[in-house]
C-alpha cells in the first residue's frame, strides 16, 4: 500500500514538466500547454481538463486517464520521474500590433472589396474591437471573457490573401449583438469577416446573440465557451466544403446538442453569400 505523503507528492508533480521529459509533443497555447494530438486536452501545472472527454484532474487522474495506468503505478511513475532539469518554455503575452493613424485602408477592404456595411465596421473600431495597423492590416482584437487582451485575428488587405491568429488560448475574435446579459445563442464562425458577413444578412433575426470567430476550424473556443456556457444554444457556422464537414461531423461527437446553421449549398462561405445577395449596401 502507498503512503499518504507519497500520493500527495505525486498529485503536486508538474505535470507539463513530466509530459516534456517523457516526449509528448507539448504545445504551448497562452498560458496553458495541449498535446498535438488533442487540442481539447489543457493542461497547466499539476492540473489537467480533457473537454471532449469531460475529464478534469490532477497528475495521479491525467495518467489513469490518458494512460490507462493503475491509480499504484501512476503514483510510482510519477514519483520516480527525474524532473529538475526540465525546462518548461516561458508564456510571452501577446502585444498588439503597432496602430496607424486612421483605418482608411481597413475600411476600403472590408467595405468595398468584401461588402461590409460602413456603420458595421465603424462600430467595431468605436469599441476598439477592430484597427488597422502600420501595415495596413484588418486586426480583430480578441479578448477573454473579462475583456483582457490575449490575442488578434490579422487580415491583410492586399490582393494577396493573409490571415494570422497571434497566440491565444481558447478565446476568438467575439462580438454580442443585443444584451449581452440575455444571451440565448453562440455563433461560432471560421473568420471575423464571415461573422460580419452572416450578422449583416440576418441583423434583424439576431436578438441577444453572441457571434465567435474560431479563426479557422479550432475547436478549443468552442470547448472553452461551451464549459463555461453549456445552457445555451450553440451553433456551427462553418464553411460549405469538406473540411467544415469534417469538422462538424467531429464536433458532434465532442458534444451533443451542438446545432448547425452554413450558407445556402452554391456559397461555400458567408461572404460570399453577402456578396451575392445584393445586401452589401452601406
Amino acid at each position: 500500500m502507498i503512503n499518504r505523503e507519497k500520493i500527495q507528492q505525486a498529485r503536486r508533480v508538474d505535470l507539463v514538466a513530466y509530459l516534456i521529459a517523457k516526449g509528448e509533443n507539448l504545445k504551448r497555447v497562452g498560458k496553458n500547454f495541449t498535446i498535438e494530438e488533442h487540442d481539447s486536452l489543457y493542461i497547466k501545472s499539476n492540473m489537467f481538463v480533457w473537454y471532449s472527454r469531460n475529464q478534469k484532474g490532477n497528475p495521479i487522474d491525467f495518467l489513469m486517464c490518458y494512460y490507462n495506468m493503475p491509480f499504484q503505478e501512476a503514483v510510482e511513475e510519477l514519483t520516480g520521474t527525474p524532473l529538475n532539469d526540465v525546462q518548461i518554455p516561458s508564456y510571452k503575452p501577446p502585444e498588439p500590433h503597432i496602430r496607424a493613424d486612421n483605418e482608411k485602408r481597413v475600411l476600403g477592404y472590408l467595405c468595398k472589396k468584401r461588402g461590409l456595411k460602413n456603420s458595421l465596421i465603424f462600430d467595431l473600431i468605436k469599441q476598439g474591437k477592430l484597427y488597422q495597423d502600420t501595415n495596413g492590416n484588418c486586426n480583430f482584437v480578441i479578448t477573454d471573457w473579462q475583456d483582457n487582451f490575449v490575442g488578434e485575428e490579422v487580415v491583410g488587405t492586399g490582393d494577396t490573401r493573409y490571415k494570422l491568429i497571434s497566440s491565444h488560448s481558447g478565446y476568438g475574435f467575439h462580438v454580442t449583438y443585443g444584451d449581452p446579459n440575455e444571451v440565448t445563442d453562440v455563433l461560432y464562425f471560421e473568420s471575423a469577416i464571415d461573422l460580419l458577413s452572416c450578422y449583416q444578412i440576418y441583423q434583424e433575426k439576431f436578438v441577444h446573440h453572441l457571434f465567435v470567430s474560431m479563426g479557422g476550424l479550432n475547436s478549443s473556443v468552442i470547448n472553452e465557451l461551451y464549459r463555461l456556457q453549456p445552457s445555451l444554444k450553440h451553433w456551427l457556422c462553418v464553411d460549405n466544403d469538406i473540411a467544415g464537414t469534417n469538422f462538424i461531423t467531429a464536433m458532434k461527437q465532442e458534444i451533443k446538442g451542438l446545432h448547425t446553421f452554413q450558407p445556402p449549398q452554391n456559397y461555400k462561405d458567408w461572404n460570399e453569400y453577402l456578396c451575392g445577395t445584393g445586401k452589401k449596401t452601406n
